[in-house]
């Protein structure tokens, strides 16, 4: 459990045999592999932190808390728990085995940091499943679940970058948002920035994050509007969204900045693993000049067709006559 799960301080006694993760070659692989995936999670973590300590309520916690109706999360209090809003942990608790069944609840799940759909919600039905998870020590894995209705800020840290020595490293690298709508095409977010040592009130930007009708919607909700945080994880390099089937029909993509003006970006639907990526077409969107992101699809418009949209609808439509 110490090695998948990576305490981040060890303790040893002298006479005892070392513990130091580089001392054993497949030690050394799992905690790098560790460490790096909670680096990619540190802007999730700290907004997690900073929400409790300012609003109240636990980081870490019963599946059941989020999920009070499934009288079946009652008997799986100890075998899995909630890390923040977002994410589902399930530790290994016993010695020499290379599966394990856990309880997951009727929601959308998604393994990470693949992203690959392990389970769907099921409207008829109040109960989740048992799944049966990989957790041999010579896959190297760690499971970690993110569920629907969720937009989670996440940085890569891959193995190969060797820049990344101190968490404070992040700081010099922009964010990327993981979009997951619920069963119902919604999710939420936050993102937390301040100085992190200054005892000021106010220096520092709460952000909520809401997906709704094709629009992810950034509002500050909390802090001094006239503070600037200056560290470079404040841009957006990528927006992802996962389960994006419905945006495969894509015709533009647009983000919004406090002005009003608007930004064109790019749009890729990868079909094999129904994903839309979103990418600025210059530079990075910066999360504090920024109120919202338009995916418009042909199905969008016509469902929801706004002035805003209207342009994108004539385009196609003289696209189809001229073929």
């Amino acid at each position: 459990m110490c090695i998948r799960d990576r305490f981040m301080r060890n303790h040893n006694g002298a006479g005892n045999l070392p513990q130091e993760p580089y001392i054993d070659p497949k030690l050394k692989s799992v905690s790098d592999k560790a460490i790096r995936l909670r680096y990619s999670l540190a802007r999730y973590i700290y907004t997690q932190y900073m929400q409790t300590s300012l609003k109240g309520g636990m980081i870490f916690k019963p599946v059941l808390f989020d999920y009070p109706d499934d009288p079946l999360l009652y008997s799986n209090l100890d075998t899995t728990f909630m890390f923040g809003n977002a994410i589902k942990v399930t530790p290994v608790l016993e010695d020499h085995t290379s599966t394990l069944i856990s309880y997951f609840p009727n929601s959308d799940w998604y393994e990470f940091p693949s992203l690959k759909k392990v389970m769907s919600y099921n409207p008829n039905s109040k109960e989740g499943k048992n799944l049966t998870l990989v957790c041999g020590l010579e896959n190297e894995n760690i499971n970690v679940h993110l569920k629907g209705g969720v937009i989670l800020p996440y940085q890569s840290a891959p193995l190969a970058d060797t820049s990344i020595t101190a968490i404070t490293k992040l700081k010099s690298l922009p964010i990327s948002l993981i979009v997951i709508p619920d069963h119902d095409e919604k999710a939420n977010g936050k993102v937390f920035y301040d100085e992190e040592q200054s005892l000021e009130k106010l220096t520092y930007h709460d952000y909520s994050l809401t997906l709704a009708n094709s629009e992810i919607i950034v509002k500050l909700m909390g802090g001094n509007p006239q503070y600037k945080y200056m560290g470079l994880d404040r841009k957006i390099s990528q927006i992802t969204v996962i389960n994006a089937k419905k945006y495969k029909d894509t015709l533009c993509a647009k983000a919004f900045n406090l002005r009003g003006q608007a930004i064109e970006l790019n749009f890729k639907y990868e079909a094999a693993d129904e994903k839309l990526v979103l990418t600025a077409k210059s530079g990075n969107l910066d999360i504090e000049d920024l109120t919202k992101v338009i995916s418009v699809s042909y199905t969008h418009l016509r469902a929801h067709e706004t002035s805003l949209h209207l342009v994108c609808r004539l385009l196609l439509e003289k696209k189809k006559q001229k073929t």
